[in-house]
Order: structure tokens, then C-alpha cells, then sequence
């Protein structure tokens, strides 16, 4: 199995898939590899969603960290320990399917139709009511961004 099959993947766009009763989802063919791999999840910080990383982002985001003069070394060492015991691995098959952890999906209410959101090395797993609450309250700050920045 190839731990790096997800690397070189650019997560864009949105999709909606199920999860069924025992917390599998496929990701969307667009975001496949067609090799078997894994990726890391874990419950966002605010327990909103699952966000699903691939090995590459993990690394950035840990390196990240330990890059961070700011913060004593014992903080550092907190945060990717908390970073670190907070992420699960999971296994992808050849056909994009894989098992979320329950406790997950029971706290980030994924059951049923859910949304997938690309955010290019990483993507989340939505309850699809959430996302749209999400998407309507942020509309008007991501247009006046957008504008902002000429786009």
C-alpha cells in the first residue's frame, strides 16, 4: 500500500456523498489516486467537521509547528502531541473508500448525505446542513474578499 498515493492530489471543489451505517465514504473519483493509500483525519478544532489530510499536509502542518520560535519548546512539543493523539490513520482503497472513526462522525453529526469541500492538500467532510449554514453566514465576508482581491 502506498502511504504516499494521496500526496501529490489538489482537493478542489465540493460533493456530496453518504455515509453508511458503518462510517464508510468514498471519496469523489476526482480526488482518487486509483491506488491504494492513506490519509489522516481528524475532528476539527471546533468539532464542525472532519477534516481528511494527506500524509504531505500532516508533515506541513506539524512542521508548521515545531517552526514556531514564538512558542517555548514545551508548548510546541503540547501542540503536536495534541496535533498528533487528535489525527487517525486511515486506509483508502483502489475503489477511494474509507472508514471514518465513529466518534467522529457521531460528534461532527456525519450520517446520511454529506458534503465534501476541497481545500487543495486537505479536504473536510461536512453534515450537509452545517455546510450550508456555513457557506450562507461567510457569503457576504468571501464576496467582499473576493472583490478585495480582484477576483
Amino acid at each position: 500500500m502506498s502511504s504516499h498515493a494521496y500526496n501529490s492530489i489538489t482537493f478542489t471543489g465540493s460533493f456530496r456523498h453518504g455515509v453508511d451505517a458503518k462510517n464508510r465514504i468514498t471519496i469523489p473519483s476526482d480526488w482518487r489516486s486509483g491506488e491504494e493509500g492513506i490519509v489522516y483525519v481528524r475532528l476539527h478544532s471546533l468539532g464542525s467537521h472532519v477534516v481528511v489530510m494527506s500524509p504531505a499536509q500532516l508533515d506541513k502542518i506539524v512542521a508548521l509547528i515545531e517552526g514556531r520560535a514564538d512558542i517555548t519548546p514545551g508548548k510546541r512539543q503540547e501542540l503536536v502531541r495534541a496535533f498528533a493523539a487528535g489525527s487517525h490513520r486511515c486506509c483508502v482503497d483502489k475503489q477511494g473508500r474509507m472508514v471514518l472513526p465513529p466518534e467522529f462522525c457521531a460528534k461532527a453529526g456525519l450520517q446520511g448525505e454529506v458534503t465534501l469541500a476541497g481545500v487543495m492538500g486537505q479536504f473536510e467532510i461536512w453534515n450537509t446542513e452545517r455546510w450550508t449554514a456555513q457557506q450562507t453566514a461567510q457569503a457576504a465576508n468571501n464576496q467582499d474578499l473576493a472583490t478585495e482581491l480582484g477576483l
